[in-house]
């Protein structure tokens, strides 16, 4: 008896050690398999559950690193309530860490009891790359819709970033095949300006070769109201600048063609526009009208100085709004008088110059002003005068003597005056006198005095008289080399190079000259003794009766 309940006990004893045996979990990695650059499916196969408690199992993944442990990697857990065979999982969102280089994902199954985690063999697979091979258009500018291109692997909206250097677009549709964004607003480049463009799908960089050349979007523009030939300053994103060309823009002003000015956002208001217009830019092939309209300020005359004229006088047209812009196109500034011709005219600052026509009547006649769209009036009318010599003085008088003749000049103009046949140029020193010097080469005696006005000619009333010179005495009779000799007479003309005194033969320049006394020194190449004095005036010579002793 003793002995059937020790071998009771004993049996007991080895059937409690049996069931208190440790039996650990086995589980296997079978695959990975890639679905897209941020999704793949991992597969798992558990061999046995062990006979401890179960904590947790699923999948650790890796972008960056095959070394996959408990604190290496991402973990996708399935619970704690794990069944013998294989299991499953797809994973979205997966970012790859290095998506310029690395496309490679590690995964490992893993099972954790109370004893602790059981990992399967680590696979791998390549997560496929997603490819752009063209876009829709390779420049334009904020706004428009780009589409690029390639495969994609079906991705969301949501997954997509696309940035233009730096900036991010709005992602407007995916498809496997397609993605299209609209170019943002912001970005920091000018009009021209080749940018980079980057594509990224669930944190996997898109292979794109591709660069866009960002086009200036032209909102506005300002002022609105100016004269023509002023400029008007385009305004939005991406403007050209100093770097930049401002190549590819095209400003119309209505059907007007402008000038875009190079390397600015600016341009001319030309000549030839209507009072009102719109204006519109092509940019990438494609008009866009901008708001309002512009609107050409007209100018104004002021004043008119002077207000009496003559034939070919200056005047000075004052007033506002003037345009300063050189241009030969038509609508250029010009002017007119009364019924003559416009001409063209150079405003400088509030004001510009006009000659008189000499063909010009005598009359009142109205200033005409036009540039661009506009034609407006001088306030007041022109009092044209006629050119006219009326009266000279003095009545007579040797060659070089200066006569005054009176009339209707523009001052500070050159004419010609004739002495009979004789022609001498004079300048007008005011409106109302003409000098001028009785010219060499003219006869003595009594001549008319003529003016030429253009193609008009004046011949003044009366005549004037042309004087010979006359040598009536001189003092002292005698003298050594050296000594100063005055001779008295008329006609004579103070300017040394009209008279001159001969000793005899030898001809002596004057020290000084006056209408009738010429005051010279004796010559010392004169042998000494007695000798005529004479008076070389203007190819003339008058020889005095007496003569001159020259003494040692």
């Amino acid at each position: 008896m003793k002995k059937l309940v020790l071998l009771c006990f004993l049996a007991l004893a080895l059937a409690g050690c049996k069931k208190d045996k440790f039996s650990p979990p086995e589980i296997q990695t079978l695959s990975v398999i890639a679905n897209s650059p941020g999704s793949a499916s991992f597969t798992g196969n558990i061999l046995t559950v062990g006979n401890q408690s179960i904590k947790d199992y699923g999948f650790i993944y890796s972008v960056s690193s095959p070394q996959i442990d408990d604190t290496n990697g991402i973990k996708v857990s399935l619970g704690n309530s794990p069944t013998k065979g294989e299991f499953s999982k797809t994973v979205d969102n997966i970012t790859a860490s290095a998506p310029y280089y690395n496309n490679t994902i590690w995964v490992r199954a893993y099972i954790t009891d109370e004893k602790g985690t059981v990992f399967g063999s680590t696979v791998n697979a390549a997560l496929p790359r997603p490819t752009s091979s063209g876009a829709s258009i390779s420049s334009g500018r904020s706004g428009d819709v780009v589409k690029f291109y390639g495969k994609f692997y079906n991705p969301t909206v949501a997954n997509v970033t696309v940035t233009f250097q730096s900036v991010r677009a709005k992602v407007i549709s995916v498809s496997d095949t397609e993605i299209a964004v609209e170019v943002p607003v912001g970005i920091s480049a000018y009009h021209g300006q080749s940018i980079p463009v980057s594509i990224t799908i669930g944190g996997s960089m898109v292979n794109n070769s591709m660069s866009f050349t960002i086009l200036a979007n032209v909102k506005d523009f300002t002022p609105k109201s100016g004269i023509v030939g002023s400029n008007i300053t385009l305004t939005g994103d991406n403007m050209p600048n100093g770097y930049y060309s401002s190549s590819g823009i095209s400003v119309y002003f209505n059907n007007v063609l402008g000038s875009t000015i190079n390397y600015s956002s600016q341009t001319m208001i030309p000549y030839t526009v209507s009072q009102t217009f719109a204006v519109s830019v092509v940019v990438g092939g494609q008009q866009k009208v901008l708001p309002g309209e512009f609107t050409v300020t007209a100018p104004q005359i002021t004043s008119v100085t002077p207000e009496n004229v003559l034939p070919g006088q200056n005047i000075t047209i004052s007033g506002n709004n003037f345009a300063t812009q050189y241009d030969s196109s038509t609508g250029r500034p010009m002017a007119k008088l009364g019924n003559g011709s416009y001409v063209n005219v150079s405003p400088y600052s509030n004001s510009f110059s006009f000659t008189v026509p000499t063909n010009t009547t005598e009359d009142e006649h109205t200033l005409y002003f036009k540039v661009g769209p506009h034609e407006v009036q001088a306030p007041k009318k022109i009092k044209v005068l006629a050119l006219n010599a009326t009266s000279f003085s003095p009545a007579s008088g040797g060659v070089g003597r200066e006569i005054n003749i009176t009339g209707n000049f523009v001052q500070g103009q050159n004419y010609n005056v004739s002495f009979g046949t004789v022609t001498y140029y004079a300048s007008a020193n005011s409106s109302t006198n003409l000098r001028v010097l009785v010219p060499s080469g003219v006869n003595v005696g009594k001549v008319k005095i003529t003016v030429d006005f253009g193609t008009k000619k004046v011949t003044l009333p009366g005549d004037f008289e042309v004087l010979g010179p006359s040598f009536t005495s001189f003092s002292p009779t005698s003298g050594v080399a050296g000594t100063l000799i005055t001779l008295k007479g008329t006609g004579f003309i103070p300017n040394y190079n009209y008279n001159s005194v001969k000793f005899g033969t030898v001809l002596v320049t004057p020290v000084s000259v006056t209408d009738n006394t010429i005051v010279v020194a004796v010559p010392s190449n004169v042998s000494p003794g007695a000798m005529k004095l004479s008076v070389v005036f203007n190819g003339q010579t008058v020889v005095h009766p007496d003569n001159f002793t020259i003494t040692n």
